[in-house]
C-alpha cells in the first residue's frame, strides 16, 4: 500500500483543486494513517528546547511577512480548525511516509507541487510563484521530522498555518521576497539547532543535547 503514494498524491491534488478540499484531506488522512501503521516511522522523544525552537521558527516565518499584509484577517473557528487539521494530515503524508522513502529534498519538492492551484491559468501562475516558499518550508519541516519525527514537524506546521491565516498578503515581488527570506531564516534556525553538534562547552549551553 505504501508504494501507492503517487496515486494518493495525485488523488489529493485533483480533489483539492476540482472537487472538495475536505474530501481531499479525508482521502489523504485515510491513506496516510494506514501507511504510518504499516511503516511505523520513528517518533523520537522530544528534548528540552525542541518545542521552543520549532514554535519560534514557525512564528518567525509566519509573522515576518505580516508587515506586507493588505489587511488583518479574522478567520472563523471552523476555518482555523481546518488549516490546523490540514497541517497534521500533510505531515503524516509528506514527513511520515515520503520523508523515509524519498529524502528531505524530494519530499519538499512533492510538497511544493501539491500546493499548485490548477483550477485556472491565473491561479496556476500565482501559485507557481510560491513554489520556492513551499520548497523551503518543506525542507524545514523535513529537517525537523528527520531528527525528531513527524509529530514535531506537525507542531511547526499547525502553528504556521494558524498564524498565516491572520493576515491577507499583497501579491507583489516584495511580499514574495519577504516570504522566501523568512522561510530561509526559519530553515537556518532549524538546521543550526538540530544539526550543529559542537564539542565546545559554550556551544553546548546554547544548543543543549539537541544532536543524536
Amino acid at each position: 500500500m505504501v508504494q501507492a503514494w503517487p496515486a494518493a498524491l495525485l488523488a489529493f491534488t485533483l480533489l483539492a483543486n476540482f472537487a472538495s478540499p475536505v474530501l481531499a484531506y479525508a482521502v489523504l488522512l485515510a491513506y496516510s494513517g494506514a501507511g504510518i501503521v504499516a511503516l511505523r516511522p520513528p517518533l523520537r522523544r522530544l528534548r528540552a528546547g525542541d518545542l521552543a525552537v520549532v514554535a519560534s521558527s514557525a512564528a518567525l516565518s509566519a509573522l515576518l511577512t505580516a508587515r506586507f499584509a493588505l489587511t488583518e484577517h479574522h478567520p472563523s473557528p471552523p476555518s482555523i480548525l481546518f488549516v490546523a487539521v490540514a497541517g497534521v494530515v500533510e505531515e503524516m503524508f509528506f514527513r511520515g511516509i515520503l520523508l523515509e522513502r524519498e529524502g528531505v529534498l524530494m519530499q519538499a519538492f512533492y510538497f511544493a507541487l501539491a500546493h499548485l492551484a490548477l483550477r485556472d491559468p491565473i491561479s496556476l501562475v500565482l501559485s507557481a510563484l510560491l513554489v520556492p516558499h513551499y520548497l523551503l518550508l518543506g525542507m524545514t519541516l523535513g529537517a525537523t521530522a528527520s531528527k525528531r519525527g513527524f509529530h514535531l514537524s506537525a507542531v511547526f506546521h499547525v502553528l504556521y498555518n494558524v498564524l498565516s491565516t491572520q493576515h491577507m498578503l499583497a501579491a507583489s515581488p516584495a511580499t514574495l521576497a519577504a516570504v522566501v527570506a523568512a522561510d530561509a531564516v526559519a530553515l537556518l534556525l532549524v538546521l543550526v539547532y538540530f544539526y550543529s553538534c559542537p564539542n565546545r562547552k559554550p556551544h553546548k549551553r546554547i544548543l543543549p543535547g539537541n544532536c543524536l
